[in-house]
This record gives structure tokens, sequence and C-alpha cells, in this order.
């Protein structure tokens, strides 16, 4: 739909349009302080919009009907001999509403909008338990997200801000796959915050919408809790047409005369003090000084507004300059310069949990308590310019638990910084090469990082709205919470591809050697299959303990995929497994991920397997795999030699990567 101008209707205000009285069921509502939304756009002045406008009536006498059958949700269509006349409509009610209620509400919405949006092509009306929609427009298989309305609870969330909003996440991130895999396209559940508290969450999508929009719907909404709706409140809701969730600290959802997508109306303001007995003032005192204060507060005020808008200006013009037509959008996210230095106590040392060849990565605590990671980028570092650039406008865009997060940027001056959830365990590979840490890793644990890179990275190549190759997968750059779930980060070299295109190429090869599929490495064509590629160069490290990578130290082997080919020809492969491993394990299960990880590292890219069919192998107890073919053996080149000693880095980074594009290192705390 175009763009919506909301108008707020309180009940005396409807009187002044509805001609028709509300019903009392509706009635009681309205008098318990029912909000109501409604948007006319498009409006026609046309003579033939008479015939559309017959239509309209015709299609809301019909859902009003319809809705007395007990019906939460019906859609239907009119269509007359002229079809730019057909018209589209809806209605949906709560889930756990009453259904003479929702006849009542659709009946009253259908009467609204008739008589406010009398010239309109389109129009919706939202009231508190029922929302009602028509259009010239065939909306029912589109994913729509204006007009939007957002809401936050009046109280801050008091407690343990950085656990509510991990928790939040989780279960918001759960309800959308729920949902999104539900007939009725609906979920609702409730988390533990304390032994005494609960998180309550629902998300809803239209029923018409296939799984894969109900996610793509959902995934935009929630990515807006924690920017521009509800961020440290203990409630909020965010709603468009086709989606919505809300989240509050009490049972909401099952409440009758409550709905998700319309929010409890705010408290009305206090009623002002009675007049005092207290002495009065000369009439003269006050002639002098009031004027005086008022003008000195209007001359601060306006030169507070004046510098304001200048540094709003100035910021939306360098981001203007950096992403084009996405900073609007992109303005949410972007975090003051001067509180970025206070969560990090200005950058300290002992903030300091990584290095990299772009910059330093710090920990810092925001003012509501949340525990972030902040990278700042070195102000000379051209190529980190770029990632910074491409990070942003990636990741920005993407929300699933096995991704982390990026909460925000800042870009002040020469500052580029970004600003991600904080990751308590560090990187995979501070665990994975470390022959004491590696002892940590049980078989469970690393069967749940493996299969969780898996959810992350098919989330990217097809359940996302966006279709992304990473580009560079690889054990540093993935990141492990407190449960040792794993977390892909470092967006920086992230290519954004057309749904439905197969194959890419490039005269610019990025990544780090080793984890490079041979056809990107060679000719410098990426696909999908090459982060597949990626992923099993993982599975066989994790699996194995040992590095990738030509050295002579005990902890490397020369070749992961050769190795591992050599231990499955001999009908060994339960030698690959990583000897400092403790716990039990099942050697089926270990047998079965070497296979997956053998069926990864082909060299032909059509014959490995999508993450699709990946994840289907990893979550299914008993299958019966293709065999793998024989990886290629290749020796480190003297091309590779010198692509990577060409544009080594300096000494405070790892000289692992093609390009210049470096692992971070992340220090021991």
């Amino acid at each position: 739909m175009g763009s919506f101008h909301f108008l707020f209707l309180l009940p005396i205000f409807f009187s002044l349009f509805v001609h028709c009285s509300p019903s009392p069921i509706i009635q009681a509502a309205i008098d318990k302080g029912t909000h109501a939304y409604y948007n006319c756009t498009r409006n026609s002045t046309s003579v033939t919009y008479n015939a559309y406008r017959s239509n309209i009536k015709t299609l809301l006498d019909l859902l009003s009907s319809k809705s007395s059958n007990n019906a939460r949700y019906y859609n239907a269509t009119v269509v007359s001999d002229n079809t730019v006349d057909t018209v589209y409509g809806l209605f949906l009610c709560s889930r756990y509403l009453d259904p003479k209620i929702c006849q009542s509400c659709v009946i009253e919405a259908a009467k609204l909008i008739s008589s406010l949006c009398t010239t309109a092509k389109e129009a919706i009306v939202w009231y508190t338990v029922c929302y009602v929609r028509y259009s010239d427009n065939n909306f029912f298989s589109t994913v729509e997200k204006t007009p939007e309305i957002s809401f936050m609870n009046d109280k801050d969330y008091v407690g343990q801000v950085g656990r509510f909003n991990n928790i939040l996440w989780d279960m918001l991130n759960n309800l959308r796959i729920e949902a999104a895999n539900a007939s009725a396209k609906l979920a609702d559940k409730s988390a533990n915050l304390t032994e005494n508290q609960k998180l309550y969450g629902s998300v809803w999508c239209l029923p018409y919408l296939s799984a894969e929009n109900c996610s793509w719907c959902l995934s935009d909404a929630i990515a807006e809790v924690p920017t521009s709706c509800c961020r440290g409140k203990s409630g909020g809701s965010i709603f468009y047409p086709s989606c919505g969730l809300r989240f509050e600290l009490y049972p909401f959802h099952k409440t009758h005369g409550d709905i998700s997508w319309v929010p409890s109306p705010p408290t009305s303001p206090r009623p002002l003090a009675p007049p005092g007995n207290g002495k009065q003032k000369t009439l003269t005192i006050f002639e002098i000084v009031v004027p005086i204060v008022v003008s000195l507060v209007l001359l601060v005020l306006g030169c507070c507004f004046f510098l304001y808008r200048k540094e709003r200006t100035n910021q939306h013009d360098i981001l203007k300059e950096s992403f084009g037509n996405e900073s609007t959008t992109l303005e949410s996210l972007q975090f003051d310069f001067a509180k970025i230095e206070a969560a990090t106590n200005r950058f300290a040392a002992e903030n300091r949990i990584g290095k990299g060849g772009f910059g330093e990565v710090y920990k810092g605590i925001l003012s509501d308590g949340q525990e972030i990671a902040v990278k700042r980028l070195t102000r000379s570092s051209v190529q980190g310019a770029v990632e910074f650039k491409n990070e942003v406008q990636v990741i920005a865009k993407l929300q699933h638990r096995n991704l982390v997060r990026l909460l925000g940027f800042c870009l002040e001056d020469e500052e580029k910084i970004l600003i991600y959830e904080y990751v308590p365990n560090k990187s995979l590979d501070y665990f994975l090469f470390d022959p004491q840490k590696r002892k940590l890793l049980s078989w469970s644990q690393r069967q749940n990082i493996i299969k969780g890179i898996a959810r992350g990275i098919l989330y990217l190549h097809e359940d996302s709205r966006l279709k992304i190759i990473h580009r560079d997968l690889k054990p540093s750059n993935v990141l492990l919470d407190s449960n040792m779930n794993p977390k892909i980060s470092d967006f920086g070299m992230a290519r954004i591809v057309s749904i439905d295109q197969i194959e890419e190429s490039t005269c610019t090869i990025v990544g780090t050697y080793g984890y490079i599929s041979p056809e990107y490495a060679m000719h410098g064509y990426f696909s999908v299959k090459s982060d597949v590629y990626s992923f099993g160069i993982m599975v066989l490290e994790i699996i194995s303990g040992k590095r990738k990578g030509c050295s002579s130290e005990l902890e490397r082997v020369d070749d992961i995929r050769r190795y591992a080919w050599i231990k499955w020809a001999e009908q060994t492969p339960l030698e690959l497994l990583d000897p400092n491993m403790e716990g039990s394990y099942s050697q089926e299960e270990v047998i079965k991920y070497i296979h997956i990880g053998l069926l990864c590292v082909q060299e032909n890219p059509d014959d490995r397997p999508t993450m699709a069919t990946i994840a289907f192998y990893l979550n299914s107890p008993s299958i019966n795999l293709p065999s793998p073919l024989e990886p290629p053996y290749f020796k480190r080149s003297g091309i590779e030699e010198n692509m990577v000693s060409n544009n080594a880095l300096d000494s405070n980074s790892i000289s692992d990567s093609i390009n210049g594009l470096s692992v971070t290192k992340f220090f021991p705390r």
C-alpha cells in the first residue's frame, strides 16, 4: 500500500463520523480505552469510481455476513464485468476472541471504513479486537509492511536487561519459526525470566502467506524490536498488514477483549492539583520577571534546536554519502560516538577483547546494562571501510539465532564502528585449536555447533528475504554464546545475489586460504556451493580438532580433505576423531558427520549437496547418503603463496588470508 498517515480516534471522535452506534460489546471495549486506527489512500475523483464504490459496499457486506460463521479470518474478491473495478478484502480477529465479539467488531469496522473512506481506492481500519481491509490490488499473496504500527510499554524492564533481551530474542525467533510452519500462521508462548516472572509473546501472519513469506515478514518485525520500537522496555508491539508481534510481562494473548496488534491505551494524564493558599506575588514583579525568564528559555531552546538540527543534518549527509538510498532505513541503527565511548570507558585497554587487520574489538556495557561488542575500524584502513559499508548493509537485514546480531553502528567524522551483541565465549577456533580447551567440547556440543552453523547458512541461502553468500566461513568467524551455541559473524565479504542466480564471478578473490572452494580460488566463480565447501572444511576440523593448512605442527595437517579421505578410504574413519575429546559418542553419528563433510568438499560444485539437503541429512537419524568422490589434492601454488605474502598483515594480526582479509584474534580473559 502507499504511504500511510495514521489518525488516532478517541471514542468521542468516532461519534462525528459513524452514523450507527456501536454495539454494546464494542462500546464496552471503547469505554475501557480502546483505540482504533484507520487510513484511506489513493483517493479518486473519477466518475467511474461509483462502480468501484458499489463493489466495496458488496465486499464489506459479505465480510460482515461471513463474520457470523464463527470465522476468525476470511478473505473475498468482488469481480464485475470491468476488471478495473475488482476489489479485494479481508477481516481478521484475535485468536482467543469470542466469536460474537469478532462478529460485532467486523460489522462496526466495516461501517467505520465505509463512512470514513468514501473516495479511497484502498483502506484499512484496526480495532482493538479485529481489523478490516480492502484494496483494488490483489494483496493476498504478497508481504506488506505498511502501514506499520508500533508501540512500547511505558515501563523499562527492571532486572538484567542483557539476559532479558536474549530471552526475548530467542522466544520471538522460535515463535517466528512455529508460526511460519503452522496452518493458522500464529503462535504464542511464554519463557521464564526468573523463578517468579515470565515473559509472554505472540506472533501472527495472515493465513494465506507461505511459510517463507511469513518468516520473512516476522523477521523484519523482530528486527525492529531492539531498534525503532521497544529497546529496554518491558513490553511492546509491532504490526504490519501481513504480520505482527507483541510481548509483555503478563499473559495478554489469552485475555478476551485484547489482541496482539493493538496495545492497551496509555495512562491518562494526572489531574492538576487544586490551587493552594500561598502568598500572592505583586503584579509588578510578575510582569517583569516572567517575560525575561520566558525569553531566556526560548533563546536557549532555539540555540539547542539549531545545534541539534545542524548535527542531525550532518549525520544524515554522512549516511547519505555512505549508504545512498538506504540511509533512511539505516538511520535508526546509528549510535552516538559519545555513547560508545561511555560504554567502553573510552576504549580502555582492559576492555579490549580482540584485534584484527581492520581494527580492534572492545567489550562495552550500555547505560541500560546491555553488554555489547564494539568493533572499531582503523581510520587508515581503506579495505576496512569497504567491509564496514558492506556489513552494515547486509547484516542489518538479517535476523537469526545462529547469526550474530548487529545492534547498530557509529559513523562520525573518521570513526567507523560496528556494534554487535556480546557473545561471551569468543570464537570457535579459540576452543577448537587449543589442545586443552578442546577437551571442553564434547561430541554433543560439536554436533550442536555443526547443526547451528548449518541452520545459519541455510537461512542466508534460502530462508532470509535476501539470498546471501557469506564467502568467508571459517572457525574464527563463528562465535559461541554462553550456551556454546554458534553464531556466524563477519559479513564484510558477503555478497547479495538474486534469488534465481546460480553462480557469479569476480576478478577479486576474497576469503581465507584452505576454506575457499577450488572453482572460486582458481577461476573466480562463487555460488552457494562455495559456502557449502567452506562448511565441509569446518565439519572435518570440528570432528578432528586439526587445522587445515601446510605446517609441520602436530595440530595441523597438510590438507584436511586429503587426510579425511585417506581415513575414509582405509575404512578407519574413526581415526579422524579428535583424541582429546572427552565423553561418550555414537560411532555411527561420527561416521555420518564425516561422510557429510566429505560430500561438501567434493571438487565439482554440482556434486556438493545444498544446505537444505545437508540440514535434512543432519537431522535424519538414519538415512542412506550418496558416496563421496575423492577430493583433489592441491599443493599450495606459487601464485597462492604470492597472493598471501603480498597482502600480509601487520605483526598483530594473523596473516592467513587472501587480499588482506584477516582473522580477528581474540584475547583470552
